[in-house]
């Protein structure tokens, strides 16, 4: 009797260590691969988005610089994913600028994006201004 306490005790430990994301497959840094426009394709490598919780985290990164940050609120559900109200990393206070914004290729301090798929390696997400391919980093 003891050995089975102690057997489901240890059964309980270990699965409660897992992680647990509460976006599933969304949680974690994604670098964007390509845009799609309705005219025109870039594709960008410098550009990341990450998302953790409640917060989306968008970087530009240059070589041999400081990253440029941003971070905003995040809602996901079902397939849609809502980003707004970005600031400066480490300065809360600065709104991001609409010039800002640009460099990550969203359009306004609001973007509601589709997501058309979402596995472990890719996430296609899509708004009214594009179509947006991001590849698990």
């Amino acid at each position: 009797m003891k050995k089975i306490i102690i057997t489901i005790i240890c059964a309980i430990a270990l699965t409660a260590c897992d992680k647990v994301y509460i976006n599933g497959e969304l949680d974690g840094m994604w670098r964007v691969s390509q845009v799609e426009y309705t005219d025109s394709t870039c594709q960008p490598t410098d550009i990341f988005y990450s998302f953790q919780r409640h917060m989306t985290q968008i970087s530009k990164h240059y070589e041999e610089e400081i990253p440029l940050r941003f971070i905003g609120n995040l809602t996901y559900r079902g397939d849609i994913i809502t980003m707004s109200g970005f600031r400066k990393y480490l300065e809360e206070h600065r709104v991001c600028t609409p010039e800002e914004l640009k460099m990550f290729h969203l359009h306004s301090d609001s973007t509601i994006f589709t997501i058309e798929k979402l596995d472990d390696d890719i996430l296609i997400m899509k708004n009214d201004v594009g179509k947006y391919i991001l590849r698990k980093w």
